[in-house]
């Protein structure tokens, strides 16, 4: 049943932004507008760093799906861990900037395995970044706080380098 509930929320999370205004036909090229991330990520727990040491990786994709004044909603999918603890957060973000500053949330669902077993829940992100460079294709640099509604055995900090492809 629990699962029935998260599959039947990303239909639901889809289908909201299926509704979204769509864009021009030459920006639905998906090979285009792509964020990229990596960077490390940091554990809060002592378990977690014990068992897998005090820095992770972490990579990310991202893709904007609507866009207003200085506000962008977009999909994100990342992965941060080492070796059998991870998690696979899907969300969807609102980030918005003011000059170069930039800051937001974002939510989802996240599939993950903790120390013990494999688990999935609802995953959040805060985060607040700064664009290194003001181009077409800013290079950023952000800090995210990632959390798992099913324990905190994956909350954390991400700290990554990112560019506009």
């Amino acid at each position: 049943m629990k699962k029935f509930g998260w599959v039947l929320t990303c239909i639901l999370a889809l289908g909201m932004a299926s509704r979204m205004p769509a864009k021009a036909q030459n920006e639905m090229d998906l090979t285009k507008n792509w964020n990229l991330r990596a960077g490390f990520f940091i554990p809060e727990r002592g378990a977690s760093r014990d068992a897998q040491g005090d820095l992770w990786f972490t990579v990310g994709a991202e893709r904007e799906i609507y866009n207003v004044d200085r506000y962008k909603g977009s999909i994100s999918i990342d992965y941060y861990g080492s070796s059998n603890i991870y998690n696979v957060p899907i969300q969807a973000n609102l980030i918005g900037t003011t000059h170069r500053l930039r800051y937001g949330a974002g939510a989802g669902v996240g599939f993950s395995h903790d120390l013990t077993r494999g688990i999935s829940g609802f995953a959040y992100n805060l985060l607040i970044g700064y664009n290194l460079t003001e181009s077409e294709n800013p290079l950023v640099f952000d800090i995210r706080y990632r959390a798992l509604s099913t324990g905190s055995d994956l909350n954390g900090w991400a700290f990554t380098i990112g560019g506009h492809f």
